[in-house]
């Protein structure tokens, strides 16, 4: 684990490798933190890879955590993507999933409302209220129309979700 931040991109190789063959849990974290903090090139290409398509049932959990993690700010799209590519429900959550969609760019707006899309049920109901209010405020505050017409279809998607509580 330690060498997925080494400067020598064969130790990382290695740690890749190794956490591929016999990654658990603990790789997840590490793994993530080292996808963040690393340049974009094809080995961070495979950390993504490796993150979008994890069976792990916890990674959810650390998925989330790292999306209420100021610090990974800078891959919350990619977060977004990796939990819709792994398959996580994340319903429980919706309310963070909006709210970090209509704070990022493009991408985050996108992957969010593919995740909301994907949502079945919403049990509590004031994550659900604050998901609406959140995409009710980006579109009443937002200029820029490319990012409305994805927050639009969520905001359809939650209060779909909401008529059928």
């Amino acid at each position: 684990m330690k060498n997925l931040n080494s400067t020598d991109d064969k130790k990382v190789v290695i740690a890749l490798n190794k956490a591929d063959k016999n990654g658990d849990i603990k790789w997840v974290r590490p793994l993530v933190h080292a996808f963040r903090d690393r340049k974009n090139d094809a080995i961070r290409e495979r950390m993504g890879e490796m993150l979008s398509s994890i069976k792990i049932s916890s990674a959810e959990d650390v998925f989330i955590d790292e999306l209420e993690n100021s610090e990974s700010k800078s891959i919350h799209a990619d977060l977004l993507g990796f939990v819709w590519s792994a398959g996580f429900l994340v319903e429980g959550k919706v309310d963070l999933v909006v709210r970090i969609a209509t704070t990022g760019d493009f991408r985050a707006a996108m992957e969010g409302l593919t995740i909301v899309e994907q949502c079945e049920v919403i049990e509590d109901e004031l994550v659900l209220l604050d998901a609406i209010l959140t995409v009710r405020t980006a579109i009443e505050n937002n200029k820029d129309v490319a990012l409305t017409s994805l927050y639009q279809p969520m905001l359809d998607a939650l209060l779909k979700l909401e008529r059928a509580q």
